[in-house]
């Protein structure tokens, strides 16, 4: 585009992208000063942002201020404890938070309302029902992100529903004909409870939940749960669908003290597969350094004005011992 030509109303991030044919991300840290391209480049993209009479959102241009480079990262109501998941994830965010010249500070749920006092932009995990953090962010112009499944603003996640349908079509695909699911069914894995559900619908096969509910050890608690269905459970119990790896430790851990044995009589899958936990599991894989790449990348589109989307990262189903 000229500069002889008519300013484009309503100029946004993505017409700059696509004029200079780079990606949104690039363009953010064009705009807002950013390391992480090559100055010839910003040079470009900030040309072409003047071209077009490109103006930043009012959020945007609160972030030029000196918290522009502080993220916080707002912790869901059950997520303050550190469980291996959350080590995984805090880790890759503040590595790839660090590589885009931002720094990380990390805020317990009931905090959220101070977020904008210390920090630019946030990142918030453990989506809940009635989460209110979204809107008082928004109320305030603070971008955000979530991981967590779609809803309000940019968010990225796991594709838990598939996952999990993955995982109990895997088990009946064995031959297994009851299959229980191990979970809450509450908060972002409610998704992975309708996965499970769907594949159980498609099979013409009954449902049987075993409720477990938030714990700061949860493999212990899936334990005692599971232990407590066992002494109630139909003889034709084959297979268990754990809503995490955790719970499919301590399921196994029951299994075992009962002289069940796996997978000859009880099947078992998880989800997560953590280094620490699923050696011979049988589980889900989600990317957990993807996610964090994605949640960063989706929050430079957020600070520099750009239309909410969500993104669904693909999962694969890892066989081993278990199943």
């Amino acid at each position: 585009m000229s500069r002889d030509e008519a300013p484009a109303k309503g100029a946004t991030i993505r017409e700059i992208a696509k004029a200079a044919g780079v990606s949104i991300a690039s363009v953010s840290r064009a705009l807002n000063g950013k390391p992480g391209i090559s100055e010839a480049l910003r040079a470009h993209i900030l040309q072409i942002s003047r071209d077009i009479h490109y103006r930043p959102s009012a959020a945007a241009r609160a972030l030029i201020g000196g918290k522009s480079a502080v993220v916080g990262i707002s912790l869901g109501r059950q997520d303050i404890e550190l469980r291996p998941y959350y080590i995984l994830l805090y880790q890759h965010l503040t590595l790839a938070l660090h590589h885009q010249g931002m720094v990380p500070i990390f805020f317990a749920c009931d905090q959220t309302p101070t977020l904008p006092e210390r920090a630019g932009s946030a990142i918030l995990l453990g989506d809940f029902p009635g989460d209110e953090r979204p809107g008082f962010l928004a109320a305030q112009g603070i971008p955000f992100v979530r991981i967590g499944p779609p809803g309000d603003g940019f968010s990225v996640a796991p594709d838990d529903r598939h996952g999990i349908y993955l995982a109990t079509r895997h088990l009946i695909e064995q031959g297994r004909r009851h299959i229980a699911y191990v979970g809450d069914g509450l908060g972002d894995d409610r998704h992975r409870l309708q996965g499970y559900r769907r594949a159980l619908e498609e099979a013409g096969l009954p449902e049987c939940l075993v409720g477990v509910p938030f714990s700061y050890d949860p493999a212990l608690t899936a334990y005692r749960y599971l232990g407590r269905f066992l002494e109630q459970a139909p003889p034709a119990l084959d297979g268990l669908v754990c809503e995490n790896d955790e719970f499919a430790r301590g399921c196994l851990t029951a299994l075992e003290d009962r002289e069940i044995r796996v997978p000859e009589r009880v099947a078992v899958t998880g989800f997560d597969d953590l280094p620490t936990l699923a050696a011979e599991l049988t589980t889900v894989r989600q990317d957990i350094g993807r996610i964090a790449a994605e949640a960063v990348g989706l929050l430079g589109e957020a600070i520099a004005g750009a239309r909410p989307r969500h993104i669904d990262l693909p999962v694969t189903l890892i066989r081993r011992r278990t199943s």
